[in-house]
């Protein structure tokens, strides 16, 4: 049945083959100038320091985007769409570009005066663990973000070894769980409630579990089907467009 509908609608499957390796080819062919660019975005978003008004919009651009990185793996799995193992080899680039806007979020607190001395400072030598909840996981938020972002260069892979390396880098996944609870209560102080925050965060770690599960096997019929028709149908889009 699924067949049948790519089938009917193979016009749009043929514009959208188009369109993606249009993408690819001129993400490809200046990858290297988006990897700079990227870089250069994030080593100028810390000027932004500056400005703390900004820094909640920060915090919202970091979350979104170490919520797209990490999705991005099992998907490129799933799919095997150039596109998609193009924007996997920008993941260093994006990940220094989310610490940048994580520690412009996360410091901006301890430089503002009045939240440092009311909310952060009283806690932190002896009473750290009773810290509102909200700056409690905010600031082992940072610290695990400030530490992948630190080691994300080829200086610390050889210092720590490629497998050492891999392994400190998979505090992401401990990164991702604190993050959503620090979100769940930044929205409870703003909202007065946290039920909807609560569903969402545990909603993403079990699509995240899911997808994994799925890029090591691909248990789904109809959507091993899926994939292995679009598969044949992009070879033989590529074979009429090389005539």
């Amino acid at each position: 049945m699924i067949v049948a509908f790519f089938r009917l609608i193979d016009p749009l499957i043929v514009i959208a083959f188009r369109i993606h390796d249009d993408i690819c080819d001129i993400l490809g062919r200046y990858l290297a100038l988006v990897k700079k660019v990227l870089l250069l975005g994030a080593f100028l978003s810390l000027f932004f320091l500056a400005l703390p008004e900004m820094r909640r919009d920060f915090g919202s651009y970091a979350q979104n985007m170490l919520l797209g990185i990490l999705f991005l793996g099992p998907l490129s799995k799933i799919f095997r769409m150039r596109l998609l193992l193009l924007a996997m080899s920008l993941r260093r680039e994006l990940g220094i570009l989310i610490g940048c806007f994580a520690l412009v979020h996360g410091i901006s607190y301890f430089i503002d005066s009045q939240i440092f001395t009311s909310q952060i400072e009283p806690y932190l030598n002896t009473n750290f663990f009773s810290m509102q909840p909200l700056f409690f996981f905010g600031i082992i938020t940072l610290f695990f973000t400030t530490l992948l972002f630190i080691t994300s260069n080829n200086l610390s892979v050889r210092f720590l070894g490629g497998k050492n390396w891999k392994r400190l880098h998979r505090l992401v996944y401990v990164l991702l769980v604190v993050m959503l609870v620090h979100i769940i209560f930044v929205k409870s102080v703003r909202n007065g409630s946290n039920i909807f925050e609560i569903f969402q965060a545990v909603f993403l770690v079990l699509s995240y579990i899911f997808l994994k599960l799925l890029s090591m096997k691909n248990f789904i019929p109809f959507l091993q089907e899926s994939i292995v028709y679009v598969k044949k149908r992009y070879d033989q889009y590529q074979a009429e467009y090389q005539k």
